[in-house]
Formats: structure tokens, sequence, C-alpha cells
């Protein structure tokens, strides 16, 4: 072979080994140019199909807690010591504060310790003359105690400390009740029924009511009313079926006493199998619960927000789903300024309390602030829908119709 032949046939072999190198090369770039494309096009149908401020992030609900009193093998000794650990983190935080005697005497009436909670709450009352919690508890105790005169003398001091709170008339309406003065407890009730949400409570007292005063009649309208809010009321079954005995409508009643009569049934079983099944640490976890959810209450009053997101966390974490302590836990995220977690709250609450206005628009207005532009629109037509004349829902149609146009 001569020597150009050589060099021709080393050069051609060269050139080949190039030829397939960028060749190679080539289609590993298509090939990193294809997938980078999908990816981008993935990335877009995710961002189509989102809302902004969504995520995948877990629910502040689901968060988990790595103490071992949260552990389900944590015993009815062990969250009592914790509820006790928690009273006394809290008198050492706030030592001349009457929030700590408050909490405490609040789990030493749920364990059924009286006279421990008696005097823990005149401690309270003593440090704080003013505090609503320790008088109203004074005033449940000398309920319980048959001291109904005392009891209508504490609840005239709540109602000027706190006019607004549905717990006091409803006791104080049952103290006369039970002092022959069913028509003061009529006006008590009627008063509060006009300037709050009804309440099945108030609504089956208020028939109650009537009934001592042979208002039959009226007592019927009461119990009706308290039926569609709780279709299955013991209570209002049976008072409907004596009411209508009293007026002579046995028919009616015969229909009311039947239904009384199955429901009452059903819940002495359920209840029988409750008992049966029913263990220390259940009542221990609701103990616990209640005070980290007072704890957080008196936490948050004195201005540390963080402690009482904490404590209404794992307040749900033990006993979830209780609508006061997750109403304040929105409360409480929105004045951080973590509402994506109050969105998160208010999900729930939703799902819990469908036909709650409030609810709905507090979801609408966090959504809309978290640019859930879609998720806040349902929200607000929810609630436009259960309470169409609320001057709060003409104001969420305006709402609608910015959200419509941005």
């Amino acid at each position: 072979m001569s020597a150009s032949r050589a060099n021709s046939s080393a050069i051609d072999g060269h050139s080949n080994r190039q030829h397939k190198r960028y060749s190679s090369g080539g289609f590993l770039a298509v090939c990193l140019s294809v997938l980078g494309l999908l990816l981008l096009a993935w990335f877009a149908l995710q961002r189509f199909y989102e809302e902004p401020g969504q995520d995948s992030r877990v629910s502040v609900l689901d968060v988990q807690f790595a103490e071992p009193e949260f552990s389900p093998k944590a015993s009815a000794n062990d969250l009592l010591k914790f509820a006790d650990r928690e009273i006394q983190q809290l008198l050492r935080d706030f030592p001349n504060s009457d929030e700590p005697h408050n909490v405490k005497a609040n789990r030493d009436y749920l364990v059924s310790d009286t006279a421990s909670a008696h005097t823990t709450w005149k401690k309270a009352a003593e440090l704080n003359p003013k505090s609503y919690d320790a008088r109203f508890g004074l005033a449940m105790l000398a309920f319980e105690g048959g001291r109904y005169e005392e009891t209508i003398g504490l609840c005239d001091e709540l109602m000027r400390l706190s006019p607004g709170n549905p717990r006091v008339p409803l006791l104080q309406a049952d103290a006369f009740i039970h002092t022959a003065r069913a028509d003061r407890a009529i006006l008590t009730l009627e008063q509060h029924l006009a300037t709050e949400h009804a309440s099945v409570q108030a609504l089956e007292m208020l028939g109650n009511a009537y009934m001592h005063v042979k208002n039959f009649a009226q007592a019927i309208v009461c119990f009706e009313q308290a039926l569609q809010f709780a279709p299955e009321s013991k209570d209002s079954l049976y008072g409907l079926g004596r009411a209508y005995v009293l007026l002579g409508n046995r028919e009616k009643a015969a229909g009311y006493i039947s239904r009384f009569e199955s429901q009452a049934k059903s819940t002495g079983e359920a209840h029988s199998e409750d008992a049966q099944a029913f263990k220390d640490r259940d009542h221990a976890a609701h103990v616990a619960a209640q005070v980290l959810a007072d704890s957080a209450l008196a936490y948050k009053r004195m201005g540390d927000l963080k402690t009482a997101e904490e404590k209404l966390l794992r307040a749900n974490r033990l006993q979830p789903d209780v609508l006061q302590w997750l109403e304040e836990l929105q409360r409480v995220l929105a004045a951080r300024g973590r509402r994506h977690e109050a969105v998160d709250v208010g999900m729930r609450l939703v799902e819990l309390a469908p036909k709650n206005v409030e609810h709905w628009l507090n979801l609408g207005q966090l959504c809309a602030e978290t640019e859930r532009h879609q998720q806040a629109l349902e929200a607000y037509r929810k609630a436009i829908a259960l309470a169409p004349d609320d001057q709060r829902c003409q104001q969420a149609r305006s709402v609608i119709q910015r959200l419509e146009r941005s």
C-alpha cells in the first residue's frame, strides 16, 4: 500500500469516527431539548389548573406532634399529667393573673372536683373582680348546688360584664324556671333570641317555659323551630307530644311520642355501647384538650399569638373538630398573617357546618386575600345562597363583581 493511500484511509477513518461522535451528541441534545419542553409544558399545565397560592403542602390541621402525649399509646394518667404541666407552666408565665386560675378551675370542674373548682374560681375572682370566666364558673356551681337565687344574681353581674355572651341568659332562664318564675324565663329567652342566632337549647328551654305557663300553642311553635335545627331532638319531640296531649290533639301527640320513644331507644342503645367501649383515656384526652384550648385563649389575651396557635393545634389533635376552637384558631392564624393556614381551617369549618354563613364569608375573604379567586367566588356565592338578605352578603356581591373583573 502506498503512503498516499494509507494517509487517505486514515483520514477517512478519523472522519467517520468524528461523524459518529457528532451524530451521537446531536441525538442526545435533541432528547434533552424534547425533555425540557415536556417539563415546561407540565409546569404550565400545573399553573393553569392550580390557582395562585395553592401548593402541595400539608394542611395545618394535619401537622403531627412528637410529644409522647399525642401518641395513641398515651394513657389516661399520661394525659392528665400533661394537662397539669400545662397549667403549671401557665402559672409560671402569668403568676399575677386570673387566667391560669380559671384554666385550673375548669380542669377541676371537668374531673368533678367541684370543691377545688370553687376555691380556684374564687381566687381568680379576687385577682380580677371583672373576670367573666370566674364569675360564670361560680354561677354554674351555684346552679348545680341548687342555689338558684345566687345563680340569678351572678348572671345579672355577668350580663353587665359581657352583654352579648349567649351562655348567661340560658343559665339565668333555667334558674328562673327552677324558682317557678317561668314568665321571667320567657322574657329573658325572647330577648336573647331577638339579638342572637337561634339555638336548639334556647328554643327548647323557651318551649318548656311556655309549658309552665300553660301556653301550649306557643310551646309548640318553639319546639317545631328547634326540630328544624335538630330533627331528632328527644326533648323537642317529647315537648310536642306533651303539648298536643294537653291541647286534646291525641293523634298528633301519638305521632310525636312514637318518634320520641323510637329515638330514645336508639340513643339508649348507642349510649350503652359507648359506655361499654368508654375508656378513661377518652375523658382524659378531652380534659387535656380543654386545658390546651383554655390556655390558648389566655396566651392570646396576653398578646402571645404564636403560643396560642400552638396550643390550639394541639387541642385539635387531641379532640378534633370542636367548632369553637377551630374558629379561634382561624382568627389567630389570620392575625399572624398565616392566611394559607387560615384557609385550611376555613375549609374544615364549612365541612363541619355547611349552613353557617359566617364561615363561608370568612373563607371567601381569606381565599380572595390569598389569590384563590375561584374558591373565593364559590364561598361568597354559598354565603349569599344561605342568607341573601344579610347585610354582609350584600357587601359580598360587590366583592364578587370585583373578582370577576380581575
